[in-house]
């Protein structure tokens, strides 16, 4: 016969896997994991980063990355997991992620003094005891309920940081009163009317309780 048929040959691909269906769909995408950062300077994380270098290096300014950071699941996490949502979710380099947590965790603890007034809750009540007695009193958390969620900050004697579940925060400051010891409550974050009438009850019951106890 002048023609034969060709027999197929087998090459070194044979033994690879074949799978079915269009290729397309055997594709698992991949998230990008590149860098915004133009430049990273050779110093420490620096959360009072100028605003221009900020813009230029991560596409935002500072008051956006605190708005971010605030709206998110990370808002009362602590610096190193702040870091690490924004590598990867916005692919801020590393020193440019860990400037902006420092510079949301310096934001988050400072009272928010130009607070809209409906949002921000201030009380001033006097508990007749001293200072540290008082301090080591509202230090402990079964003190709160079952609405606390952690201690942001604590500076002994002087004053108290705290979260609730509900996504609100109160600063608690202690001071020397002529009748004992006065702490001036900054709760921020609530979200109506009804909220706040809530929480004056919430303290006003707090407190008095405290009073019971140090009356005994």
């Amino acid at each position: 016969m002048l023609f034969r048929k060709k027999k197929k040959e087998t090459g070194i691909f044979d033994d690879l896997p074949v799978f079915e269906g269009q290729p397309s769909a055997q594709k698992t995408e991949t998230k990008k994991r590149g860098r915004r950062a133009m430049s990273i300077p050779m110093t420490a994380a620096n959360p009072d980063i100028s605003a221009d270098q900020l813009l230029a290096n991560t596409g935002k300014l500072r008051e956006q990355w605190l708005e971010l950071i605030f709206n998110s699941d990370s808002r009362e996490s602590k610096q190193k997991d702040i870091s690490l949502w924004l590598q990867n979710n916005y692919r801020v380099q590393k020193w440019w992620a860990n400037s902006i947590a420092l510079s949301y965790l310096q934001w988050r603890e400072a009272p928010k003094t130009n607070s809209a007034q409906e949002s921000v809750l201030r009380l001033a009540l006097t508990i007749p005891t001293t200072v540290p007695l008082c301090f080591s009193i509202f230090k402990t958390e079964s003190s709160y309920g079952e609405t606390f969620r952690r201690f942001l900050k604590q500076v002994p004697n002087e004053k108290l940081t705290l979260s609730f579940s509900d996504e609100t925060r109160a600063t608690i400051s202690f001071r020397t009163h002529d009748s004992g010891c006065e702490i001036l409550i900054e709760h921020e974050f609530i979200e109506d009317y009804e909220n706040k009438k809530a929480r004056i009850k919430y303290w006003n019951d707090l407190v008095l309780k405290v009073n019971q106890q140090v009356s005994r």
